[in-house]
């Protein structure tokens, strides 16, 4: 599973990056790349929202089987019809359909049986995984772009998509993942459960304001990096750096749950992100928006990791995919909202003037977040540690609300 996670995300890195450097090279407007992102987003969003209960009912390997063939059809077409042409629209949603058919149902079937320390540890190699396929497209996408075409990148990513559709056909274990009883909860994870529950709403917010940048950085980078005469190569680079940066996060992340349940760590990492999208704003140089991409990216990674965290933790083995599916939707509906607003303040304000709404809309929906916590979810935190604390300190005087 964490080989078909890897050979999937470079697949689709692969599809971004040809198709929108392509767009970009050929003077495509703004608003053309926000509106492909956005539907492509958009399409994602609501196949990922659909797919999880699906998968939940009928199997996850079915599931994740129509959603690498859709795929390999979808990629077919995008390499094959004029970008010109409104089928290539047609096909570039099918894209987003496609991946969002595959992940719900893998991520629910990594962890089936798996709670606390074993959990993390297997949404830490599943996020190494795909980040892996993500890496290997950013540093071969653009040395493919150079030497052999945009259409290079493209089949090379078909060729990937058949791989995985050849691993996902011959695995059986999904119909166990969905027959075999699962295991008792353990007392601890049923108390936290509740505050999981409330942490992972805050996550989706976060979700959608973080994507909501990375998906400017997808698909108005390019006309940005392009304009400061970067080349494919070294674009590709600076991009890789990022995913560096968010899979170091994972590590820390779970080496170091000092995180875990606390509001304040969420609120930094979002701040952080948000001065990277100031720095890549007023960046003239390669080593400036490098630096401006690692806050974003340090952001992205600690937003999807906690949120795997609160979803394995929180609902109901059976809805788990349901989960999943949510988690990849908020980021799915943020993402379609910075490709199309960023591709109308591209066009009106200049390529630089994306990642400046992105950042202020990162600062609003921390506020957001940050009034939820006070309002509903500090009080489930003070009665998980009033419960917790009463059988060995009665008397406990100080609980830590933040």
């Amino acid at each position: 599973m964490y080989f078909i996670s890897w050979l999937t995300d470079f697949a689709l890195v692969l599809f971004v990056f040809a198709g929108t450097r392509s767009l970009a090279e050929q003077n495509a407007s703004p608003l053309l790349l926000g509106v492909l992102g956005a539907s492509f987003f958009l399409a994602s969003a609501i196949s990922n929202t659909c797919s999880g209960r699906v998968a939940d009912r009928v199997g996850r390997r079915v599931v994740s089987l129509c959603g690498t063939g859709l795929f390999f059809a979808s990629l077919a077409a995008v390499a094959s019809i004029s970008a010109k042409s409104f089928w290539f629209h047609v096909a570039y949603a099918a894209v987003g359909v496609s991946v969002g058919l595959i992940y719900p149902p893998i991520m629910a079937w990594l962890g089936h049986g798996k709670r606390g320390r074993s959990a993390n540890r297997t949404y830490l190699w599943f996020c190494l995984a795909f980040n892996s396929g993500m890496l290997s497209a950013q540093l071969t996408g653009g040395w493919m772009f150079e030497q052999f075409g945009s259409r290079a990148p493209l089949l090379v990513a078909m060729g990937l998509t058949a791989v995985s559709f050849s691993c996902l056909l011959f695995l059986t274990e999904p119909a166990v993942c969905r027959d075999a009883p699962e295991p008792e909860p353990i007392a601890d994870e049923t108390k936290d459960a509740c505050l999981a529950r409330a942490f992972t709403r805050l996550n989706w917010i976060a979700n959608f304001s973080g994507m909501f940048s990375m998906s400017i950085l997808w698909f108005l980078f390019p006309i940005l990096v392009v304009r400061l005469d970067v080349a494919p190569a070294v674009h590709g680079i600076v991009l890789a750096a990022g995913r560096l940066v968010v899979m170091s996060s994972y590590c820390v992340m779970y080496l170091l749950p000092f995180w875990q349940y606390r509001f304040r760590f969420a609120a930094l990492a979002q701040i952080v992100g948000g001065v990277g999208l100031i720095v890549i704003s007023q960046a003239h140089s390669v080593a400036g928006l490098m630096l401006g991409v690692a806050a974003l990216s340090a952001m992205m990674g600690h937003n999807y990791f906690a949120s795997l965290f609160y979803a394995a933790a929180g609902p109901a083995p059976q809805r788990k995919a349901r989960a999943f599916g949510l988690i990849e939707a908020s980021l799915g509906l943020g993402a379609a909202g910075g490709s199309f607003f960023g591709g109308l303040a591209g066009s009106d304000l200049g390529s630089r003037a994306p990642f400046l709404i992105g950042a202020a809309l990162v600062a609003l929906l921390l506020v957001a977040q940050a009034v939820a916590y006070w309002k509903l979810v500090r009080p489930i935190r003070q009665r998980r540690d009033l419960r917790n604390a009463a059988p060995t300190a009665a008397s406990s005087a100080s609980i830590e609300v933040v």
